[in-house]
């Protein structure tokens, strides 16, 4: 081994001797590729590898099919204890010159000792590895120039170029979470407008919790460097469109209550229903804040459809048949934690809503089985306006289809109720003392026993379930 480093040595320093002894008046009339070449040869002569290497480079620019910038360039490797590297630009001379002899069997042996394990040196005796990170930069060998630039950054810390081309060989390569990493380390060391839209267009490319990956390792690298740094709060602008269907609790509480007081002296009875399951439909924009936290105003509209019963005194043969016939638009303002990764993401949502709501009262006599004693309708007949107001809470899943799209259920819980329906400046009323429902002035009716009236309370609870689907801009 000893003998073929020494062979080899001769060799490069014959190839110096025959490039010093070419006389000045032959370089001159060299081609710019020469020119290049007699240049790093002078420099690799006088052991300074990596400005060598960048004349050689050159050279090569120049000229693509020169065997000598080739093997110069394998020299600068080689000398600098990158044997790999070196191997590399010996066999593209070599297949320049397939029958050297010589360099053949020097590629030859080289290859054996790689294969064999030999040490091949340190890419650390490179005098100036942002230099040489430079140099195989510049030649597209963006994977090999990384580490240097990362030893040259370790080197100097302050010098915002390690950073950047760091950041940009990183990019080539791919891997856009570093490369928006050191782009941003790069802007801190040195506050640059293009810098830093580097860094923000880099990480605006990535998924939440890369871009959350991104912010962390900054704070840590802030930290351990003595400096400050706080992620930037990104707010995403967006729209929900939500779809589904709510179960309503609604049960007529006040009615049946004063219809219970009233079986205990009457015989008065009560049958009805309730509305169950009803359509809903809404729209919901959005201010998200950050990956956790989002502020949400919602718009939904839900015909709630009618509450129908019949109210019966079995004393007298008569009653009524009654029925609201509602719809609500319900506002909604609330906040939603969020959680998850880039493929799902739930949240828990709580919030409080406003409800302008809409019900037409119909209320026409029947006799003591039920049958409509004609058609007129009882005075307190007609359509009745209010505000509801409440709060919710919901919890769902979002599935991200895309960067800017997801689609996922969700299910909910609503408290809502209201009261004071009117109509111009006639409320509705119930009786407690036997659950029949009217306007005030007909608290005299044989229908209304006593003057014991309260403004009707309607409850609106419910269940809701359903998909959302979720746009950001």
């Amino acid at each position: 081994m000893r003998s073929l480093k020494h062979s080899w040595f001769l060799a490069v320093m014959i190839l110096a001797g025959f490039f010093a002894s070419v006389p000045a008046a032959v370089q001159a009339q060299a081609s710019p590729a020469d020119q290049y070449v007699a240049a790093g040869q002078q420099l690799l002569n006088a052991k300074n590898y990596t400005q060598a290497a960048q004349y050689y480079y050159q050279a090569v620019k120049v000229d693509p099919n020169n065997f000598a910038a080739y093997q110069g360039l394998g020299n600068c490797y080689y000398m600098s204890g990158r044997k790999s590297d070196a191997l590399t630009y010996y066999q593209r001379a070599l297949s320049l010159q397939p029958n050297n002899a010589q360099l053949a069997q020097f590629v030859q042996n080289l290859q054996s000792q790689i294969s064999a394990g030999a040490a091949p040196g340190s890419m650390g005796l490179a005098a100036d590895p942002l230099t040489q990170g430079s140099t195989l930069f510049q030649q597209h060998q963006y994977a090999a120039s990384i580490p240097y630039f990362q030893r040259a950054a370790q080197q100097n810390p302050n010098d915002y170029r390690a950073f950047y081309y760091a950041g940009y060989a990183y990019y080539m390569t791919g891997n856009i979470r570093y490369a928006a990493f050191y782009f941003a380390v790069a802007n801190m060391k040195q506050p640059n407008a293009s810098i830093q839209n580097y860094a923000d267009r880099t990480k605006a490319t990535l998924q939440p919790d890369d871009q959350q990956w991104v912010d962390d390792q900054l704070s840590k690298y802030s930290a351990s460097t003595g400096g400050s740094y706080s992620a930037p709060v990104k707010t995403t602008f967006g729209f929900n469109f939500m779809g589904g269907s709510s179960y309503f609790f609604a049960n007529p509480d006040q009615i049946v209550n004063g219809v219970k007081t009233a079986q205990a002296t009457q015989n008065i009875s009560l049958n009805g229903t309730t509305p169950n399951m009803v359509a809903m439909i809404g729209v919901e924009p959005y201010l998200q804040f950050g990956q956790g936290f989002e502020l949400d105003f919602g718009v939904s509209y839900v015909p709630v459809g009618s509450l129908s019963y019949q109210w019966l005194d079995l004393d007298n043969n008569n009653g009524f048949s009654n029925t609201f016939n509602t719809s609500m638009v319900l506002a909604e303002l609330g906040i939603k934690i969020l959680f998850g990764d880039k493929d799902v993401t739930g949240y828990v949502g709580l919030g409080a809503n406003v409800a302008p709501i809409s019900t037409t009262f119909n209320k026409v006599p029947t006799d003591g089985s039920g049958n409509l004693i004609g058609s007129v309708a009882d005075a307190a007949a007609g359509t009745y306006t209010t505000v509801a107001f409440g709060g919710y809470g919901r919890f769902g899943l979002d599935f991200n289809l895309s960067k800017n799209m997801s689609l996922g259920p969700f299910l909910g819980i609503q408290v809502l109720t209201a009261t004071n329906f009117q109509k111009g400046a006639s409320t509705l009323v119930v009786n407690q003392n036997n659950g029949d429902v009217g306007l005030a002035n007909e608290v005299t009716d044989s229908y209304m026993s006593g003057n014991n009236t309260t403004p009707l309370t309607l409850d609106y609870s419910n269940v809701s379930f359903g998909a959302e689907m979720k746009f950001s801009f």
